[in-house]
């Protein structure tokens, strides 16, 4: 082991001697430097209060011509009549088809008559308990009133009320079954009428219809209008928070192309399988417009406390964000979420707010 030493210290001399013979000289002085570690630099973000709006997207897909399939909305009924056929020029609003509605029509008379004498029978009772009240008072009228007399007439119209609140009850309620009933069946009746949603082109309808009876899943007919421009969508989760009174904005194309748009909801009486848009603005760019997104508000939380969503990760069912500790050190902290929103996330517990959270 020494000898092997002897023999490398000897090589390195040589090595140096065979540099001091260069006519160069060179600096072999050796200056240490202190290595420098960087630390890992992170974007943070703060933990605010704010409104969370949790959206629902619809993709919708453009459409120059509009075709609506028909449906009846009763079931096992009888169709009497069919009014139109196939390439027919029809109008919003015209009727293409009903049922027997000969019997429904009777009994829509018949409960008209039976609340009529309802509504009377009730306004008889009132009036009666009115007369016999202001009788009672009558009674008492003809000498001054001692304090058991007016114990007395108290008692008496106590007694007279009690006699007809059973009687004014049962037909108050039979004024009210009646009036229910007869909305239903007149809404029914209504209903065992198909008419065109729109103005259009009748472009298919059911063969053999007359003798055949209802079903709602059934498509009897359909109409097309090719002077529509129309935004449609299958997404029938959002048809519940559509507001039928509202204009929308419907975002097209990518990138630079990108292009926002005016919509409103349309022929709501014909939603079902496919939910319509119609496209309000006059000037657009029918390349972009193919296809595109239109976000609706489903739930909103105001004043809470929220983070950034890109902040916020999962780990199983339980969600977790990253602090910096006091020594710089990145730690994970659990918290339990909220409402999440397009870009917030509200927190009901973990992080207080003028927290900062990386990002």
């Amino acid at each position: 082991m020494r000898r092997k030493k002897w023999l490398a210290l000897v090589i390195l001399a040589a090595m140096l001697a065979a540099g001091c013979g260069q006519t160069e000289e060179v600096d072999r002085s050796v200056e240490l430097q202190e290595e420098v570690i960087n630390e890992n630099t992170y974007e943070l973000t703060p933990v605010t209060r704010g409104t969370v709006q949790q959206p629902l997207v619809i993709n919708c897909d453009y459409s120059q011509t509009l075709e609506m399939d028909l449906y009846f909305a009763v079931d096992q009924v009888l169709i009497t009549d069919v009014y139109v056929e196939r390439g027919d020029i029809v109008k919003k609003g015209q009727l293409l088809a009903s049922v027997d509605v000969e019997s429904m029509e009777k009994q829509i008379r018949e409960l008209e008559h039976e609340l009529a004498r309802a509504n009377l029978t009730l306004q008889q009772l009132l009036e009666s308990l009115n007369f016999d009240l202001e009788q009672a008072d009558i009674l008492y009228s003809y000498t001054p009133m001692s304090s058991s007399d007016k114990e007395a007439l108290k008692e008496q119209k106590a007694n007279i009320e009690k006699s007809y609140r059973n009687s004014l009850e049962d037909t108050a309620d039979s004024v009210e079954m009646l009036s229910i009933r007869l909305e239903e069946a007149k809404e029914y009746l209504q209903s065992g009428n198909l008419r065109a949603p729109m103005d259009g082109v009748v472009n298919y309808i059911k063969e053999n219809m007359v003798g055949s009876t209802t079903d709602s899943k059934e498509r009897v007919a359909s109409l097309y209008d090719a002077d529509s421009c129309m935004f449609v969508s299958d997404n029938l989760e959002a048809a519940s928070y559509v507001d039928f009174e509202e204009e929308y904005t419907i975002v097209c194309g990518l990138g630079k192309n990108q292009r926002e748009y005016t919509v409103a909801p349309a022929y709501p009486e014909n939603w079902g399988e496919k939910i319509y848009f119609r496209l309000l603005d006059e000037e657009y760019d029918p390349n972009i417009i193919k296809n595109g997104k239109i976000s609706i508000i489903t739930d909103e939380a105001e004043h809470v406390l929220c983070v950034d969503r890109v902040a916020v990760h999962a780990s199983g069912e339980r969600y977790y964000v990253y602090l910096l500790d006091e020594e710089g050190i990145r730690r994970m902290q659990f918290v339990e979420t909220g409402l999440w929103g397009a870009d917030m996330v509200e927190i009901r517990d973990g992080l207080r707010e003028g927290d900062y959270v990386i990002k």
